[in-house]
């Protein structure tokens, strides 16, 4: 990139925009030496803004151009272009026969915009690409035990009736926000010690704990939350979280999905008549067929799902739905530990 003086590029202003539309390079504008603006290809700072605003949030805001010297109003021309003036005095655009070809920009806009592009393009794959990659991944075996066994004991409520997995806090952090009992973390006690309380003295506190832990980057969570103990929202919210939820006597196994707190589920209608669902219950999926329409935001799950039919290791429904969660998310739970009563848990915390 080109250094060119204020001086310069003020006296020859037609023949930078030329040079910038024949070679697609930059022009980087300074003042006593110092970088202060860049005059760039329209089609570059296009693809600088696509990528840009496809960044999540959290970054530094993006700077504000400053305050410009006056400018007239309206198009001015210069030589073959029509240069238009933006109402900060200082961001330019450059027009031939009707076709932006440069734009000039702050340095500290450019750079603004080059670093959340940078963050969007590392997880950018064209799309043939990502359909091919989605498919390998769809492909690999679970991690650790999976998901699925569970589902048969999970639809009858045992050993939880609720399964969660959230990506990002640790066990620990979230069972506290859950308001599970500090001390009970802190001991470490284990859900078969809870079961052998029980059976002594006759109570049924196995019913209400919050049963945790971690694997493959997941925090897991299991309990029952017949009385509302247990289940609230994490402030901030993470970065995933699935809710899988059996409530036997109505027949209701829910499944919802949420990315930074925003709900992705489809809102599936019956008959195109009725209002918008706030769930997704698991009896609606019907092997062979995709549950989510192409547009909605679950749909990379139908591959999974048809990886997992085509695998054959479950016939029922929902476990095959589970299977194709591990496979999407490489969501596991500890087969054993769990059966056996060896993971941590924790009582409501005391009030």
């Amino acid at each position: 990139m080109d250094n060119v003086e204020l001086t310069d590029a003020v006296a020859d202003l037609t023949g930078l925009v030329g040079r910038v539309e024949e070679t697609g390079e930059r022009v980087c504008v300074t003042d006593g030496g110092e970088p202060t603006s860049v005059l760039l290809p329209a089609a570059e700072l296009a693809e600088l803004e696509h990528f840009a605003q496809r960044t999540p949030g959290g970054l530094r805001p993006r700077p504000g151009p400053g305050p410009g010297p006056g400018q007239p109003f309206g198009p001015d021309s210069q030589g073959p272009y029509i240069r238009y003036v933006h109402a900060d005095g200082r961001r330019m655009t450059f027009v031939r026969d009707r076709v932006v070809v440069a734009e000039l920009r702050s340095v500290a806009e450019i750079d603004w915009l080059e670093d959340r592009a940078r963050t969007a393009r590392q997880s950018y794959m064209p799309p043939k690409q990502a359909a091919a990659f989605e498919e390998f991944l769809a492909r690999q075996g679970p991690v650790g035990d999976g998901v699925a066994w569970i589902a048969g004991s999970w639809r009858r409520q045992q050993p939880f009736t609720k399964l969660e997995f959230i990506k990002g806090p640790t066990a620990e952090d979230v069972a506290l926000a859950y308001g599970a009992d500090a001390q009970d973390i802190a001991d470490g006690l284990l859900l078969h010690q809870v079961e052998e309380q029980d059976a002594r003295e006759g109570t049924d506190d196995l019913t209400r704990v919050l049963a945790f832990g971690e694997e493959n980057g997941w925090t897991w969570l299991g309990y029952h939350d017949f009385d509302h103990a247990f289940s609230r929202p994490l402030d901030p919210p993470p970065k995933q979280q699935i809710t899988l939820g059996a409530t036997m006597a109505k027949a209701i196994y829910a499944f919802s999905y949420f990315e930074d707190g925003v709900y992705q589920n489809p809102f599936p209608v019956e008959d195109g008549a009725e209002d918008r669902r706030d769930m997704y219950e698991l009896i609606w999926y019907t092997p062979g067929e995709a549950p989510f329409a192409p547009e909605a935001p679950l749909s990379f799950l139908n591959l999974h799902l048809r990886i997992a039919e085509k695998a054959g290791n479950w016939t029922d429904n929902i476990a095959l739905f589970f299977e194709g969660l591990e496979r999407a998310f490489g969501l596991a739970l500890p087969r054993e530990a769990i059966t056996t009563g060896n993971v941590r848990c924790a009582r409501p915390a005391r009030r």
